[in-house]
């Protein structure tokens, strides 16, 4: 498959060990992936890129995960976000969380969670365009 035709993933995560693995899954399940640290570099990405989904950590370091997804979804409407996390959220915040723009929450933990999410969300916006 051509790099060109492949769909292109933001991936945001401040622990370099976990943004290195999570992006050798991506890539091997046919995806390009873009990995930044903090959510200045995620803006910079977002608007050169253009990426087809931004996968977004919860618990960035110094800096509000659900911060970051509510002003992305404020600038890029249809952009759709999956916020994973490792961190535990009761069913009402995952609910309002979701309401606020996240498409998908995943927690962190089994990869194919992560992938099974990913392909879901990427063949739905398929089916929007």
């Amino acid at each position: 498959m051509e790099l060109n035709n492949m769909k292109t993933i933001l991936f945001v995560d401040d622990d370099s060990d976990w943004r290195s693995m999570v992006c050798t899954w991506l890539q091997g399940a046919g995806y390009n992936v873009i990995a930044v640290k903090n959510g200045i570099e995620c803006f910079n990405s977002v608007e050169r890129a253009q990426p087809d989904l931004v996968i977004l950590d919860v618990g960035l370091d110094g800096e509000d995960g659900t911060l970051l997804m509510r002003v992305l979804k404020q600038r890029f409407q249809t952009m759709p976000v999956i916020l994973y996390t490792g961190l535990s959220h009761d069913d009402d915040t995952i609910l309002e969380l979701m309401r606020e723009g996240a498409h998908q929450y995943v927690r962190k933990g089994k990869m194919s969670d992560l992938i099974d999410a990913v392909r879901m969300r990427l063949d739905f916006e398929a089916t929007l365009n």
